[in-house]
């Protein structure tokens, strides 16, 4: 499919065909599309909790303020963030060492970078939802683009996700989103602002 047609087909779709499974090859070529996602440092702050066993879609669903939309689909995405990512800088500078992207006697000075930018506890869940987001967004697309609907949802209780999928601390629920295939799409699109209204050039 032509992005522009991805991104223009795209809805976010509330019900679902029930007993439809993706395989888990398949959802695996979507999140390695998200992989792609770009992020700080290329630190790639997020996390994925694929749910599709019934009985645990059932306590999500719960989680999710009994939402059926989140036991009828094929699956849904507890799309985490990670308040750890920058952990990994010597992996990243390792990579780009291989890759002539940066010179050894600079490894030592990006890792330091790195560790002082995310001192701060705000700037680490800022950057872990930013990039969380970035992939979940990317989701989106590559199952749009595959044939199945999706819908990202904030109506659901964070701690209780955490505490009922034993969710480690340094992971924090962005959202989740729903995937399979849908019945009913909207066939028109909501109000959307026009480029003028939304757009201020240089400095307000």
């Amino acid at each position: 499919m032509e992005f522009e047609a991805v991104i223009s087909s795209r809805r976010s779709v509330k019900t679902y065909k029930k007993d439809v499974v993706i395989s888990k090859e398949e959802l695996e070529e979507i999140i390695y599309l998200a992989s792609l996602s770009p992020s700080a440092w290329n630190l790639q702050q997020w996390h994925f909790l694929i749910v599709t066993d019934d009985e645990e879609k059932e306590r999500l669903k719960k989680a999710a303020w009994g939402q059926p939309k989140v036991k009828d689909a094929s699956a849904t995405i507890v799309v985490l963030g990670d308040l750890l990512a920058y952990e990994r800088a010597e992996e990243v500078a390792n990579d780009w060492i291989s890759k002539n992207m940066l010179p050894e006697n600079a490894k030592e000075q990006l890792i330091s970078n790195v560790h002082s930018f995310y001192e701060d506890d705000r700037t680490k869940r800022d950057e872990a939802v930013r990039g969380a987001s970035l992939a979940a967004m990317s989701i989106m697309y590559a199952a749009e683009n595959k044939g199945y609907s999706t819908c990202p949802m904030i109506g659901f209780d964070p701690e209780e996700v955490c505490s009922s999928f034993q969710i480690p601390d340094h992971l924090v629920p962005v959202m989740m989103m729903t995937i399979g295939v849908g019945e009913d799409a909207p066939k028109e699109r909501g109000y959307r602002r026009r480029p003028a209204e939304i757009i201020t050039y240089n400095t307000f």
